[in-house]
């Protein structure tokens, strides 16, 4: 694995001009990995066994919301008229809801730990971070996948009632027990690597609905916040994505062995 500290972001997408002046694109970045073809390839489909009541919660709770969530995005079939061939459009409307949901986390809990960092008028010793760069890569894959398909408004209507319930249930949740709410996430992202594994599979069968994913250009503002080849493909960009939520299933488990929820943070920019 090649880390390196990004220096520039993704081009946004809807900055303003004023008259007269050309639009021009500006790009941010937070400190993020790099991957090397080696490590995109290198991903293991693995399980933190449960441990308390606390993981064992954490872990029934996202097994049961992906079994809905499989059910509603037709992902899984359960009636007789379903397909049993999952098109394009489902595959892009998943990935796009999933990363919704896996952007709110990171911020979330960065916000609570900056709060009370200024309560307690105390160093956070660096978890915040690492937090808000996990949401901001969370976003720059739902970036992605938007210079695909953009989606339709009932879907973005679909998001936004979504987006509140869980940000107020999360915001909750980590008041109480930040603890069990870094396991979640890391749950969460063990079910993110599955998804992600599946469609890379998919992508190389021949015949398949997002085959050609595997000739098809990766968009330049991917290949310029990965660093990968100017001849990257979207199977490319892919495995960068599915790495990523690897990584971010490591760092969340990792918070949450941390009982004190007080630790020096292990993990320094960039990783």
């Amino acid at each position: 694995m090649i880390l390196r500290i990004n220096k520039q972001f993704w081009k946004t997408f809807c900055s303003t001009k004023p008259p007269g002046e050309e639009k021009k694109n500006v790009m941010y970045a937070m400190p993020h990995p790099i991957w090397n073809e080696e490590a995109m390839n290198n991903v293991k489909i693995d399980h933190k066994v449960p441990l308390t009541f606390g993981d064992r919660f954490a872990h029934l709770f996202i097994q049961s919301m992906r079994v809905g969530f499989d059910v509603l995005s037709g992902y899984r079939k359960v009636f007789p008229w379903q397909d049993n061939i999952i098109s394009e459009k489902k595959w892009i409307n998943r990935v796009l809801f999933l990363e919704t949901v896996a952007g709110v986390p990171g911020f979330v809990a960065g916000m609570h730990r900056h709060l009370r960092s200024l309560r307690g008028m105390k160093r956070d010793l660096g978890w915040i971070h690492t937090l808000l760069e996990e949401a901001e890569n969370e976003r720059v894959h739902l970036l992605t996948f938007l210079t695909i398909k953009k989606p339709s408004l009932i879907f973005r209507t679909g998001v936004i009632l979504a987006q509140l319930w869980y940000v107020a249930l999360y915001s909750i949740a980590y008041m109480i027990q930040p603890r069990v709410c870094h396991r979640i996430v890391g749950y969460l992202e063990e079910e993110a690597v599955k998804t992600y594994t599946h469609m890379i599979e998919e992508i190389e069968i021949e015949g398949s609905s997002i085959h050609s994913w595997k000739t098809r250009p990766a968009h330049q503002n991917s290949i310029d916040y990965w660093k990968l080849s100017q001849n990257a493909t979207l199977l490319d960009v892919v495995k960068a994505i599915r790495k990523d939520e690897e990584h971010h299933k490591e760092v969340n488990h990792k918070f949450a062995d941390d009982y004190t929820q007080q630790s020096e943070n292990p993990f320094p920019p960039g990783y």
